[in-house]
């Protein structure tokens, strides 16, 4: 499991999406495209519907394949089903999983 956390959000540009400023604090293992997003405290039953990472970049480099632990980017985010991302906020921890095997949708359980 991989561990951001939210720096800043920089904005929302559909309700499904959020632009946001993080840093990987994970102890040894990067954030990928296309990993699942969830609060770093929320249980199983949550409200918060799970996020993918869409793209990971930082001007004037351009894009990543990987966000390593240590490093801060920027980190597009989009809630599955078109599900609203509200709870990604200023200074929020964020549990990183990779997608499940075999599933477009990852869903996390």
């Amino acid at each position: 499991m991989g561990l951001l956390r939210v720096v800043m959000v920089y904005e929302r540009p559909l309700a499904h999406k959020v632009v946001c400023h993080a840093r990987c604090i994970s102890v040894g293992r990067s954030v990928f495209p296309g990993d699942s997003v969830l609060p770093e405290d929320g249980a199983a039953d949550d409200r918060a519907s799970p996020a993918r990472v869409l793209r990971i970049y930082r001007e004037p480099m351009g894009e990543f394949t990987e966000l390593t632990p240590g490093w801060s980017a920027v980190v597009e985010l989009e809630g599955l089903e078109g599900t609203d991302p509200s709870w990604v906020q200023p200074m929020a921890g964020l549990r990183v999983v990779p997608p499940t095997a075999g599933t477009e949708q990852g869903q996390a359980g």
